[in-house]
């Protein structure tokens, strides 16, 4: 802080150097305060407006962005949405100054992702335009929220991407059933799909086990961390979300294997000591010998969530399972719920009938 008290006028002065938007060094007066303390607030200040310049440029503000997200959220979060950043955001708006973005030249930026192709050639999926749009608005909406913007261009613009049906992808139980038959002579791999499959959990998590974790007894596994490998390092985390923390009861058949399995295994060691990226060459491997349509790890937690649908449990009962809130679940599985227009409709046309 650098106040000053003048001599001159018996007042305070506020005279301070401090750093514009573009990290460029000025010098800002003020003179007339009654007070040392309010010539010091008044620095203070100023010095926040500075650095809510809105004409900085997008590619500025991330940075504001960044030192005000990332310390708030787990690093494997940080690391997906700096992944989205920088790769579908950044080369279009880096240089565009934060208050001169309109939602036509969001509407030009939705039609370019919409021409872009995946790897495979394939265009970007439905679910994959809302997340890099939902990324946008984000940081549109922190600037609003806390850097006086003036309001935030993605919403004007409209959305894009829909999670569409066949983008959920899964096995039905009976696929599983051939995948996994071909995976029998490798425990170290085989018990960790056996529990994505039947009890649901995120790769993360079953990567995170340990013996502890486990409560024989009662045929239950507690969910409490996660596994990641961040900058190469190992690393355990909280689960994604919340509700993440959680107790799955296991099958009794498969807990009684995976004690068995414990047993081999050296005192507080995971119970599969490896990476992903390790047991997604596994099931690869299980997919081209098993013959099976090609499916992603986390589409294992998709397929245990078909299976408990189809054996007619509700989306409240699966959420608290999956560790989702009931919503999510409704929202991404709601057309394998069977019948349920059909129902709608019987029951909507009994009710029309009691009044004819």
């Amino acid at each position: 802080m650098a106040a000053y008290f003048n001599q001159k006028t018996k007042k305070w002065d506020a005279n301070f150097s401090y750093k514009d938007y573009e990290n460029n060094s000025k010098k800002k007066m003020k003179r007339g305060f009654q007070t040392k303390e309010e010539a010091e607030a008044w620095e203070t200040e100023y010095k926040e407006l500075c650095k809510k310049d809105m004409s900085k440029t997008f590619g500025e503000f991330y940075k504001n962005y960044e030192s005000d997200i990332r310390p708030r959220v787990k690093e494997s979060t940080w690391r997906s949405k700096e992944y989205v950043i920088k790769h579908k955001i950044l080369p279009y708006y880096q240089d565009k100054p934060m208050n001169s973005i309109k939602p036509l030249d969001i509407l030009k930026w939705q039609n370019e992702l919409l021409e872009m192709h995946n790897k495979k050639g394939n265009e970007l999926s439905g679910t994959y335009l809302k997340t890099i749009q939902s990324q946008l608005s984000a940081i549109f909406n922190h600037a609003v929220r806390y850097y006086d913007l003036n309001g935030n261009p993605v919403k004007k613009a409209g959305p894009i991407g829909i999670v569409r049906a066949n983008e959920v992808n899964y096995w039905t139980k009976e696929e599983y059933l051939r995948f996994i038959e071909s995976m029998k002579d490798n425990n170290k791999y085989y018990y960790a799909l056996e529990i994505l499959y039947w009890c649901g959990l995120r790769t993360g998590e079953v990567l995170a086990l340990t013996e502890s974790d486990f409560d024989f007894v009662h045929h239950t596994v507690s969910i409490t961390k996660s596994f990641q490998i961040i900058n190469g390092a190992e690393v355990i985390t909280k689960p994604k979300t919340i509700n993440g923390i959680r107790t799955v009861t296991v099958p009794v058949s498969l807990c009684k294997q995976l004690k068995e399995y414990v047993g081999q295994l050296n005192d507080g060691e995971r119970l599969f000591p490896y990476a992903r990226q390790r047991l997604y060459k596994e099931l690869k491997k299980g997919i081209q010998v098993s013959g099976v349509k090609d499916i992603r790890l986390h589409d294992l937690r998709h397929s245990h969530v078909s299976l408990l649908i189809h054996m007619g449990y509700t989306a409240f009962e699966i959420a608290k399972r999956v560790g989702h809130k009931s919503e999510r679940v409704t929202y991404y599985y709601a057309h394998m719920f069977p019948g349920v227009q059909e129902n709608m409709a019987e029951r909507l046309d009994a009710e029309r009938n009691s009044v004819l």
